[in-house]
């Protein structure tokens, strides 16, 4: 179902909530039971912010799972993936309304055999993306939670999509934005070399060789 957008937090309550807010009350609005939180931080329903949030609930409100322990980004999003099958999993840093879903449907309309749609940003293409068919990227092994370096489960995914034949499509989405992106704003260096494929590429194909012998096969 296209209106389920799954987000996995840790401690930016601040902007999780003003996500939620922005899909609940824009025009066209998101039911707020199809918002599925994943808060590995564990304090979200007690925070200033969720309490301020709750009331523009109405009946229905977004799931939160709170697990025994941090899942991490990839543990998270294959969580997700598991359990709600085709959805879109955005990070809690970044705003956007159903036009950006809008720009999924017809993506996958269009493409109809692509495994995974992301935001065309050059640096945060995965803090938005859309799980067009899940059951492929599952027969893969999903995303890598031992990857070494963390947090480019997403290189890993789109090498692994682009040797399967099968790539990732990067697509616009319209009233998108991602402002605080802490991994853009660390140093431009890092920001550059997290182009699409290129981030440490001989680290993680030495990881993934140690691994399996072939970069390329599931985690």
């Amino acid at each position: 179902m296209m209106d389920v957008i799954c987000i996995p937090t840790l401690k930016r309550y601040d902007l999780l909530c003003r996500l939620c807010k922005v899909l609940i009350q824009s025009e066209d609005a998101i039911d707020p039971s199809n918002i599925i939180i994943m808060d590995n931080g564990g304090s979200l329903l007690k925070s200033y912010y969720w309490r301020n949030l709750s009331s523009c609930f109405l009946q229905k409100k977004p799931e939160v799972i709170v697990p025994s322990e941090n899942l991490g980004v990839a543990g998270s999003w294959n969580f997700f993936i598991q359990n709600f099958g085709r959805c879109v999993i955005a990070n809690d840093d970044v705003v956007f309304s159903r036009q950006s879903l809008q720009c999924f449907s017809w993506a996958a309309m269009a493409y109809p055999h692509t495994v995974i749609f992301e935001n065309n940003d050059p640096v945060n293409g995965f803090s938005t993306f859309f799980v067009n068919r899940p059951e492929i990227w599952l027969e893969m092994g999903g995303f890598d939670e031992l990857l070494n370096p963390a947090y480019f489960e997403d290189n890993d995914c789109r090498r692994r999509l682009l040797l399967s034949g099968n790539p990732v499509r990067a697509i616009p989405l319209t009233g998108w934005r991602h402002d605080n992106s802490w991994m853009a704003n660390l140093h431009p260096a890092i920001a550059t070399g997290r182009g699409r494929l290129g981030c440490r590429p001989a680290n993680t194909e030495r990881y993934r060789v140690s691994r399996d012998g072939d970069w390329g096969s599931a985690p």
